[in-house]
């Protein structure tokens, strides 16, 4: 935590949900932040401060997970789509963690408590992008036993005496497997196929959801609870993170689609804004030119609506917002949240449920 006068970002969360749509929190497609699932995806992986990585085996019975790192970055506007996978091996309720910047090594006598999970390689410095693990049995075949959970934790963490303490922390998105008519995703569902195609489409996991809806604060707005303690000059700013709700490692083809955005203020004035390409990731500030000011609001408090646009893919994605508070006399402090699930097909959320894919690379 940091020093911002003592206050807490979770005091702006509870203002923020006030002004959020009444089917934001509908999740009926069963993409959870707080259950476990087969998939984990974590949006927004750094190495500019760090990461640490938290993964838990939530079940009684030993369980496997091959995971895989995605760089975000671009070369002249073509993603550079560089992909370093790993595999876990977790015991019964094992929780493991490590850092993105030094990676795991398999030694017993190291100084990181619990079991070793395997070998976990460290990201490049600078690595920007995200982190998706997907649970298998132990030959790697793909597997639904909805096991997995996870936690993120971003920031720099140089301890007191004027170093940086700003760290944020959000829950990995987990997709269930249906398996079968009675799991997770009704009567529709099938036990799992086995082969590398992981089918996104309620039958074998739960389809993607048909938005996502995002709370915000006015970008560059002041920070109400620091102005009350004194803080004239505090302002607010939130960097949104996107990845697209499928991707084919097999052919190592990164995955693209174009968002909307319908956009009210505490009014319900709307505008509306099209073209954010996310392409294989996106990660901007709202005060980026891409958003035309469009995030800059009359009131303080808005929220949006992203759906996929028609004609672009039309793949709909996954996201977490990092807000960052910045008091007068220049400390801050950092709270990311998950993107709720629009799940609600009836206007105006019109967010129709879409089917996808996660083709993993070919197993023999």
């Amino acid at each position: 935590m940091s020093t911002v006068k003592g206050l807490r970002a979770g005091m702006m969360a509870s203002i923020l949900a006030g002004v959020a749509l009444t089917a934001g929190v509908a999740q009926a497609q069963n993409f959870s932040t707080e259950r476990p699932g087969s998939i984990l995806i974590f949006p927004k992986v750094v190495n500019t401060s760090d990461t640490i990585i938290q993964i838990t085996n939530t079940t009684n019975t030993m369980t496997y997970a091959h995971c895989f790192y995605v760089n975000g970055a671009s070369v002249n506007g073509q993603p550079l789509w560089q992909v370093t996978d790993f595999e876990l091996a977790l015991t019964r309720q094992q929780p493991t963690h490590w850092a993105t910047s030094t990676g795991r090594a398999v030694n017993p006598n190291d100084a990181i408590p619990g079991i070793d999970p395997g070998l976990i390689p460290p990201v490049a410095p600078g690595f920007t992008g995200y982190l998706m693990c997907v649970e298998t049995l132990v030959d790697g075949t793909p597997s639904s036993g909805n096991s997995l959970i996870g936690v993120a934790t971003i920031g720099e963490i140089n301890g007191t005496g004027g170093g940086a303490n700003i760290v944020s922390k959000y829950n990995a998105t987990a997709i269930p497997g249906c398996a079968g008519p009675g799991g997770p995703c009704g009567d529709m569902g099938a036990a799992n196929d086995g082969d590398n195609i992981l089918s996104l489409d309620n039958v074998e996991y739960a389809s993607c959801p048909g938005g996502l809806y995002f709370n915000f604060q006015s970008e560059g707005s002041p920070d109400l609870a620091l102005a009350g303690a004194g803080n004239i000059a505090s302002t607010v700013s939130t960097d949104l993170t996107l990845v697209p709700c499928g991707i084919d490692f097999e052919n190592l083809i990164p995955e693209s689609t174009t968002l909307s955005a319908e956009i009210r203020d505490e009014f319900e004035n709307r505008t509306s804004l099209s073209a954010i390409n996310v392409d294989c990731f996106f990660e901007q500030p709202l005060s980026s030119p891409l958003f035309s000011g469009q995030f800059v609001l009359p009131t303080t408090f808005g929220t949006s609506i992203l759906r996929p646009q028609a004609g672009t893919g039309f793949l709909p994605a996954i996201g977490v917002a990092n807000v960052l508070r910045t008091a007068d006399d220049g400390t801050q402090d950092t709270a990311a949240t998950n993107l709720h699930f629009c799940t609600d097909e009836s206007p105006p959320a019109l967010c129709v449920p879409v089917n996808s894919e996660i083709r993993l690379p070919t197993f023999q």
